[in-house]
């Protein structure tokens, strides 16, 4: 049996005005309040709050007229841009309803998806009475509806007389009847067409899609738009909704009965949402590879914090380990009313039996082999995530003898690529620090096939007090620009070592003297 889908809309139908009257800090001021743009040369009124609306100004309004009629009347410039940015905040806010939440294109509200959600709230009336105070709270005019589909979710948060309703399942068609064929989210020009035909609510075009013919009755008369929207909201058709960000694979959920903000108090419910996530992604057989603990406020604001792991987990105290030192330097400012944790990328985990393996078969784990680096897996986490991912891998040996290409960059515990296996690391002693580049050096020495007496390098002098070479290094054969190498361990008289080369060998036929350069330092 499939899950009942439901959708709830939420209508902010005087955003502009709410944002500037909440910049203003007086959101609950009976003050009037309208935005202007400046239209065709002129000033028009572009937005209006509802004290403005019930005294008779309308978008469209020039700026003079309105000011003629509401002479106390604030106004400011119309910003659609910070209009965007305030709905983008309030899709983070309202995840706290649902993880599955997208803005509308008109950047008039806001559609979520609320199958099977409604009941943590305690039903949908519950949920839509939480909305309504929510937003109320925060300055925010708005209207909302659950419907079955996301078109009739949209009419009922514009059209029906009460702010918040519920269109019950499976009564779709009954109560969109009486709503005006506006809300079918058509064109001006194809709304004001129907309705010069008579048909001005949605009812009146049930006839055209009863009969035998169905939709291609209704687009032969009105076009391909009216059809698919009635279709749309009356549930023969799908629609997608296409969230601003993706919906989490699991999630685990805790409300506060009041705000809290003590770093304690949050570390405690980390590890309970840690622990209550793992045991979904135990019961999905799936270890996370990216966490996300969103932290709601109290004032309407989200913090959001994403953590990755090297390889798939599900060890609550490894998950709370992570976010130790991210809460401590976490703002709560009035406190937090609810936190969430997403499992954002979740990859198939198996139980595995690595500790038995390796007691009873101590050499059958091998380097390469992740499940051998189980236990190194937590601290790696931790680095990655405090000093960023590409800052931590780990050097495998590549089949080359010059010593800048026989070293690649892996992950810390990924299994070696085909082409790295097998390679040997080099005989001769290497530098724990390998210059990026070999660095020049002005070098004085007894013969040319001598190592150093003393050597010039970043400004400074050092003199030679023991010198091991030298190790002669040829070119790969392919790459033309390689010369022979002679390299020599060299140790000055503060006990620094050094490793260093000199580039090509003494000759009649050579055009300039070999080159010395430093390339690494030893521990």
């Amino acid at each position: 049996m499939g899950l009942n889908r439901r959708f709830l809309a939420i209508f902010l139908p005087h955003l502009p005005t709410d944002r500037y009257a909440r910049q203003a800090d007086d959101a609950h001021d009976p003050v009037a309040r309208a935005t202007y743009a400046a239209v065709h040369g002129g000033l028009q009124i572009a937005s209006v709050c509802p004290r403005a609306m019930r005294a008779g100004l309308r978008p469209g309004l020039s700026l003079s007229s309105a000011r003629a009629r509401l002479p106390d009347l604030r106004v400011e410039r119309h910003a659609p841009e910070s209009d965007r940015a305030l709905l983008r905040q309030l899709s983070e806010a309202a995840q706290r309803w649902s993880p599955c939440v997208a803005p509308e294109d008109d950047d008039t509200g806001l559609r979520l998806d609320i199958s099977g959600v409604a009941h943590l709230f305690g039903g949908e009336n519950r949920l839509l009475a939480d909305i309504a105070a929510r937003l109320k709270v925060h300055g925010l005019h708005a209207r909302a509806c659950i419907a079955d589909t996301i078109g009739a979710a949209w009419a009922g948060a514009r059209f029906t007389s009460p702010l918040t309703a519920n269109f019950a399942s499976g009564t779709t068609r009954t109560a969109i009847a009486g709503l005006p064929v506006a809300g079918l989210r058509l064109s001006p020009e194809e709304g004001a067409s129907l309705e010069r035909l008579g048909l001005r609510r949605i009812g009146d075009l049930y006839p055209f899609v009863d009969g035998a013919s169905d939709r291609a009755a209704l687009v032969a008369r009105f076009g391909p738009t009216v059809a698919r929207r009635l279709f749309q909201a009356l549930g023969g058709e799908s629609e997608p909704l296409s969230p601003g960000r993706s919906a989490p694979a699991l999630r685990a959920r805790l409300s506060f009965a009041e705000p809290v903000a003590t770093p304690d108090a949050i570390a405690r419910a980390v590890r309970h949402l840690a622990e209550e996530l793992c045991v979904q992604l135990e019961q999905a057989c799936l270890g996370a590879r990216r966490l996300a603990l969103v932290l709601y406020r109290a004032d309407g604001t989200t913090a959001r914090i994403a953590l990755g792991t090297s390889r798939p987990a599900r060890d609550p105290a490894a998950f709370a380990r992570l976010f130790a030192d991210p809460i401590q330097h976490f703002d709560p400012a009035f406190g937090i009313d609810l936190a969430t944790l997403d499992a954002e990328v979740a990859e198939p985990l198996l139980p595995d039996q690595s500790r038995f393996a390796r007691a009873t078969i101590p050499d059958a784990a091998t380097p390469e082999d992740p499940v051998d680096c189980a236990q190194l897996a937590p601290l790696v986490d931790r680095l990655a995530n405090r000093l960023g991912a590409a800052n931590v891998m780990r050097l495998a040996h590549v089949e080359s003898h010059v010593p800048e290409r026989a070293q690649a960059r892996v992950a810390p515990l990924s299994p070696l690529p085909a082409v790295l296996r097998g390679a040997r690391a080099p005989a001769a002693p290497r530098p724990l620090r390998l210059l990026a580049r070999p660095e020049p050096i002005d070098v004085a020495a007894e013969v040319p096939d001598a190592p150093p007496l003393l050597f010039r390098w970043r400004r400074l002098v050092h003199h030679v007090a023991a010198a091991d070479g030298p190790e002669r290094i040829a070119g790969e054969w392919w790459r033309r620009a390689d010369d022979v190498r002679d390299y020599f361990r060299i140790e000055d008289r503060e006990g620094r070592r050094f490793w260093v080369f000199r580039e090509g060998v003494w000759t009649s036929a050579r055009a300039r003297p070999p080159r010395w350069y430093l390339h690494g330092l030893f521990a």
